[in-house]
């Protein structure tokens, strides 16, 4: 009797209709101007007993925004249906189409993975536990979508309120369920709000969006596949979720995590660069966020519905730059080509994302060079007025390969590098500042990165060394061949030889005697085996294979335990350097970590093979001054190679010559400044001129798929 009672007073007990007619709305709300949580999104979630949803990204993040309004919609007995768009890769659509996996298999799979991923990040991780728990309690339902024609993202944004009286209010607009989407600090977004209280056209547009959702969630929408959350997925959410929503504390929900904001170096640049044309060089120092500044750009290109090819030199920046990508612009329609990502090979894929058509959205194709380069891709590509191309690390792109990239004729360009210029190759630096309008003023400096606190102060500790008698030999033969070889070549009007080809090979052979000088592996064990401490983070640069796997060994026999970090090792490269990232330690590399590569934590380099080339060094220097919590200073040691004497080796000292470049840059910028005097002794003892050297190098340019 009791349990019968129980339930015929929970019947009898007044249920919470709410009444959206109540509040008052503008017909528009835009994220800069309003704050359109405060305004319109909360209201309605107090005001309403349901919510349904059809947007093209969802991320828990949005709690972060709308903080307990969603839990006490729930908890009132509201409820949530929510259509969405996967973070499906090209091969997954691909796989779906032709029939090799069945759609929600794919797709929960995608899903799962997605949501370990934001589990494991301390930013997402509490708010996808109450997203899970929200499914957990019924008080959510999710479907997917995706086009039936395969050809796209199901991108569309309509929301629609409703109270248990009858009223509904609706919105259309730009912003996704997204933290980004909504709060005041993410994108500039807006929307459009019909109430169905105020009768007329606003009423009837309102009853179409009710029409169109409830044809979607019935799956009966012929240009639109929609399916349940593979039960994969939703078994895999529920997990993480708390027991109940009581668990579900104001205070645990995070609070909202500001957006990136521009700083004045960033703003100036971007507007000298539009103000030129939207063509131009942005010459930036590591460390100064020239990636964050050439995105900015990008943004307001595609903003106007244009496309965007962004050309990476490597398999590192093109994961780094998708990452940024995704964080910074996630409403524009993303593809990836090269490094193993073949999609856009299928027919008719890269001409979509490149056409000149608005209706298409914002598009972003992100491609390695090499495979940019290749005539099956450019000729896929429609250039033209309303195209943007990006090009990271701009001097790559000046090589025989890559230059072929430059045959785009895109509208819009724009080049990244703290070194544009491409060292013993005029004729591609030519090339290069033609193209692409030339350097935006002013470049900034590693000084100026430091001064405004983006980068680290450094300390600089050089090593010098000598070859061993049989390497002086070797370079002293290959001295002679290189001089018979210029010798063959005719003078130009002014009197000088250009180097040929071979004499360039002859160079880059020579200089990697010195590099991989015998002393420098004996260096890399006294100088870890003095400084090294537990907690650090220590980078060693190695020329090869042999000399890494050399300095790997003797680093073992001392009882250390360095990784190995290239791109041709066994195992997951990916999964090294989150390890590198999480715990530190020493990570043994050759020269895949010279460009671009964000590793903040490191606060120790060890030098053993630099090329004369200055934008290697520079490049090196750059990777451990980043900025990263409890890093004050980074310190850098070198190895220098000297001559035993210019008498006995006068043949070194062009080797010296190239060295002290380096060595006296590095140490005119680091806080100890005795190491310059030290440097600039071995130069006058060797009867060289410390203050008239000159910057010297052959570029040699590194292919990665």
């Amino acid at each position: 009797m009791t349990k019968v009672n129980s339930l015929i007073a929970e019947l009898n007990a007044p249920r919470f209709l709410g009444d959206l007619s109540a509040l008052k709305f503008k017909t528009e709300y835009r994220s800069l101007k309003e704050d359109p949580v405060k305004e319109f999104y909360r209201p309605c979630l107090l005001n309403a007993i349901s919510y349904r949803r059809a947007v093209g990204y969802f991320r828990s993040t949005v709690y972060n925004v709308i903080g307990n309004s969603i839990v006490e919609f729930a908890r009132r007995g509201g409820r949530t249906q929510l259509i969405c768009s996967p973070e499906l890769s090209e091969e997954d659509i691909d796989s779906i189409a032709l029939g090799y996996a069945r759609k929600s298999e794919v797709v929960g799979h995608r899903l799962s993975e997605q949501i370990d991923e934001l589990l494991a990040a301390e930013e997402t991780a509490f708010n996808t536990r109450v997203l899970a728990t929200l499914l957990l309690v019924g008080a959510l339902e999710i479907k997917v979508a995706i086009r039936a024609d395969r050809k796209g993202l199901y991108h569309e944004k309509i929301g629609i309120f409703s109270d248990g009286i009858g009223n509904a209010v609706s919105f259309k607009g730009s912003a996704n369920e997204t933290w980004s989407g909504w709060h005041l600090h993410g994108n500039f977004e807006s929307i459009e709000v019909f109430c169905s209280c105020r009768g007329g056209l606003e009423a009837e547009r309102v009853k179409k969006h009710e029409a169109h959702f409830d044809a979607l969630w019935a799956e009966h929408d012929p240009d639109v596949e929609v399916f349940s959350f593979p039960a994969e997925a939703v078994a895999h959410l529920k997990k993480a979720a708390l027991k109940d929503l009581d668990a579900v504390e104001p205070r645990d929900i995070r609070p909202p995590q500001k957006r990136r904001t521009p700083l004045p170096h960033q703003d100036a640049a971007v507007s000298a660069w539009l103000s030129r044309g939207g063509r131009g060089i942005f010459e930036h120092a590591t460390g100064s966020g020239k990636t964050f500044t050439a995105l900015m750009a990008i943004r307001r290109h595609i903003e106007a519905g244009k496309p965007a090819l962004v050309v990476v030199p490597s398999r590192l920046l093109l994961d780094q730059w998708a990452s940024e990508i995704k964080e910074e612009i996630s409403e524009a329609a993303l593809l990836l080509a090269g490094a193993g990502n073949n999609a856009w090979r299928a027919p008719y894929r890269l001409k979509g994302m490149t056409a000149d058509d608005t209706a298409h959205g914002g598009r972003i194709v992100l491609a390695t060079m090499q495979t940019a380069s290749i005539g099956a891709f450019r000729n896929a590509v429609i250039d033209g007025e309303h195209l943007l191309l990006v090009a990271d690390e701009v001097h790559q792109i000046g090589s025989p390969q890559h230059a072929r990239i430059m045959a785009l004729d895109a509208g819009s360009r724009l080049g990244l590098s703290a070194t544009p210029i491409r060292y013993g190759d005029p004729e591609g630096t030519r090339q290069i500042l033609e193209y692409f309008g030339g350097v935006i003023p002013p470049p900034i400096t590693l000084a100026d990165a430091i001064e405004a606190g983006r980068l680290v102060p450094y300390e600089y500790l050089p090593h010098a060394l000598n070859l061993t008698a049989e390497e002086a030999d070797e370079w002293r033969e290959y001295t002679d061949r290189i001089r018979r070889e210029i010798v063959k070549i005719k003078p130009d009007e002014v009197g000088a030889r250009p180097i040929s080809e071979k004499a360039k090979m002859l160079l880059i052979q020579r200089s990697r005697i010195a590099k991989k000088a015998a002393a420098k592996v004996r260096l890399a064990r006294d100088v870890l085996r003095a400084h090294f401490e537990k907690g650090q983070s220590w980078l060693v640069y190695c020329e090869d294979a042999e000399q890494l796997a050399q300095v790997l060994a003797v680093l073992r026999q001392e009882g250390m335990d360095p990784v190995e970090y290239h791109s041709k090792m066994d195992g997951d490269r990916a999964a090294t350097m989150s390890w590198f990232r999480s715990f530190g330690g020493i990570m043994v590399s050759i020269r895949c970590l010279d460009e671009g590569v964000d590793i903040p934590d490191v606060s120790h380099a060890l030098i053993l093979a630099s090329s004369q080339n200055p934008r290697q060094f520079i490049q090196r220097r750059g990777r451990v001054l980043r900025r990263a919590p409890n890093k004050q200073v980074a310190v850098l040691h070198d190895a220098i190679v000297v001559p035993v004497s210019a008498d006995e080796e006068p043949e070194q000292i062009s080797l010296l010559k190239s060295e002290l470049v380096r060595a006296i840059e590095f140490a005119d910028h680091a806080i100890n400044k005795g190491a310059g005097a030290e440097l600039r002794d071995i130069a006058i003892n060797m009867g060289i001129d410390p203050d008239g050297l000159l910057d010297s190098g052959v570029e040699e340019d590194e292919e990665e798929a």
